[in-house]
């Protein structure tokens, strides 16, 4: 059986490496506890996990919707970051349009929506009558009603296929304007 001084001096062996290491402050703890704070998410005020917003216009009819797997608002920048977005526009006297890709940055001012990553747009929910439009990168002014990239460009329907490095695109009257290296197929029925 242990003597007095020899649980004494056990207890203490046992107790003192514990609070030496409590009473340590964090920056004299071993890096693996400390936890770093995430630079993603110092510039954001908010963010949206798996997140749908819905505009409406002035008579309540749904104008557009967009769904995200993550919306980041960035009040420094003014601007909100989304990943996977997709967005369906609605219109009276149009087929519904959708536009999709890997990741974007629309302006609080919704004056500039750039779209980065295998970027589609279909103008027709009916796949066998519509016509897509494929490029990496695309920059919309709504306010402008243009779209624009400088990148390759390949738009298809069941006529055809065409491609082009660069295009511009007047959303109100729908003209297309393609840039350089044009070269399409028309498939004859």
């Amino acid at each position: 059986m242990l003597t007095g001084r020899a649980r004494l001096a056990a207890a203490a062996a046992i107790l003192i490496p514990a609070v030496i290491y409590l009473g340590m402050d964090s920056d004299g703890r071993p890096d693996r506890v400390r936890e770093e704070p995430n630079a993603a998410y110092q510039l954001a005020d908010y963010y949206i996990i798996n997140g749908q917003i819905r505009d409406f216009d002035s008579t309540g009819m749904l104008k557009q919707q967009l769904s995200s797997t993550q919306l980041e608002h960035q009040p420094e920048l003014q601007q909100t970051v989304v990943t996977n977005p997709e967005m369906q526009i609605y219109s009276a006297d149009q087929p519904n349009r959708r536009v999709s890709s890997l990741k974007g940055v629309i302006s609080d001012n919704d004056d500039e929506v750039i779209l980065d990553g295998q970027v589609l747009f279909q103008d027709n929910a009916d796949t066998n009558i519509a016509t897509t439009l494929k490029t990496e990168s695309l920059t919309i002014l709504p306010q402008q009603n243009l779209a624009r990239t400088d990148q390759r460009v390949i738009i298809s329907n069941s006529a055809g296929t065409t491609t082009s490095v660069g295009m511009t695109i007047d959303t109100d009257s729908g003209i297309l304007n393609l840039l350089s290296e044009v070269s399409g197929v028309y498939n004859v029925d």
